[in-house]
């Protein structure tokens, strides 16, 4: 199918665009101009010896690609901090000195014969929503967008929510899925990026079971047979400008220049009950439980919590840990808003569980 274009909206016509059609992030992408002006970090993270100074100390993955979406696609990955990735970035040519000993997967000759640079792609700025960083990227939306982000317990921790990406000229992101059912969207502060995002509708065409994700650069006929029917949503991404999709768009990213680039994940309205059904979140708040048993067993006296421990998976320990705490903080008082979000969310989880897990009366434990 022949591509269309990213329309693109300054930030009045993007305020007029949403309240006009509150959904329009689920029929569309959308490419806001102007946006990232406004943040205090829009001059000063693009600089690499200032962004080394704030996070350099912090550890990080970096892969070529990001990551792999294909099962039988090769990439390498070093396991480093972000200072030492930022000194890749400057002097590429010191791949083999600056990485000695971390490889994870791969190695610098496959580095060089795969022709990609590595990319710095799960730097952890946020765990929770009181991070000074925050006042870097204020205000985090464009009018008339809200989140519900700071209603949902444990949002933050059970996840990254909030990237920061540096990367080389040629960086690639393959085509995916965000987890979660997010909204989400990339705010460029330097340099240039082509994407390319395909509807969860089209995605019978874009995704084989049995093989993993389409190259949209470089199809296989065998593997994707109806490739050609999905859309594609196909726009660059300049500095000032945010590109922004709804829940479960897959999205295809390459860097042009080189570049920084900011990602917040987001839950509102739109998606707020497809998350609550999500299975990623829940995974990583039932580890988190299952790993600090006791300290939940003495913290939360909750008999479906402590059943979940020791006899349900991990997903279903974490929706468990949620219903009990959303009660919990549903008991007491708090503003209207954060009650009408943790209600829908509490709804949402008990429509879900398991019947053996199924939240007793209130008050029951």
């Amino acid at each position: 199918m022949e591509a269309t274009p990213i329309p693109a909206y300054d930030l009045e016509a993007f305020r007029q665009l949403v309240e006009k059609s509150p959904d329009v992030l689920t029929r569309q992408p959308c490419v806001v101009r102007g946006f990232t002006d406004k943040w205090l970090a829009s001059k000063r993270w693009g600089e690499l010896d200032a962004l080394s100074e704030m996070f350099g100390h912090l550890p990080v993955t970096a892969g070529a690609p990001q990551f792999v979406t294909q099962k039988q696609a090769k990439m390498c990955q070093v396991m480093t901090d972000f200072g030492t990735y930022l000194e890749y970035v400057k002097a590429p040519e010191r791949v083999e000195a600056l990485f000695e000993g971390k490889w994870s997967k791969g190695s610098a000759q496959l580095l060089r014969e795969l022709g990609l640079p590595l990319y710095s792609g799960n730097l952890r700025l946020v765990r929770h929503a009181r991070e000074e960083v925050f006042s870097q990227l204020d205000p985090i939306l464009p009018e008339p967008l809200e989140h519900f982000n700071n209603e949902i317990p444990y949002y933050y921790q059970s996840g990254n929510h909030v990237w920061l990406y540096v990367s080389l000229k040629g960086a690639l992101t393959p085509l995916h899925q965000d987890n979660n059912a997010v909204i989400a969207y990339l705010a460029q502060l330097r340099g240039q990026k082509r994407a390319i995002l395909y509807s969860a509708e089209d995605k019978r065409h874009y995704y084989n079971p049995d093989v993993g994700y389409l190259d949209p650069l470089n199809p296989n006929d065998d593997e994707f047979p109806t490739w050609r029917e999905a859309r594609p949503w196909t726009g660059l991404l300049n500095p000032g400008e945010l590109l922004i999709w709804g829940p479960n768009w897959a999205h295809h990213v390459v860097t042009l220049s080189d570049s920084t680039t900011v990602s917040f994940d987001f839950i509102n309205a739109l998606n707020l009950r497809a998350y609550a059904k999500s299975v990623d979140w829940r995974d990583e708040l039932g580890r988190f439980a299952r790993k600090n048993a006791e300290l939940i067993r003495t913290r939360i006296p909750d008999r479906r919590v402590h059943d979940a421990l020791t006899g349900a998976s991990d997903p279903e320990l974490g929706r468990e840990l949620m219903i009990c705490v959303l009660r919990s903080a549903l008991a007491g008082s708090q503003p209207e808003r954060s009650a009408r979000v943790r209600r829908e969310l509490l709804a949402a989880l008990e429509e879900d569980a398991a019947p053996e897990l199924k939240p007793a009366a209130a008050g029951a434990v």
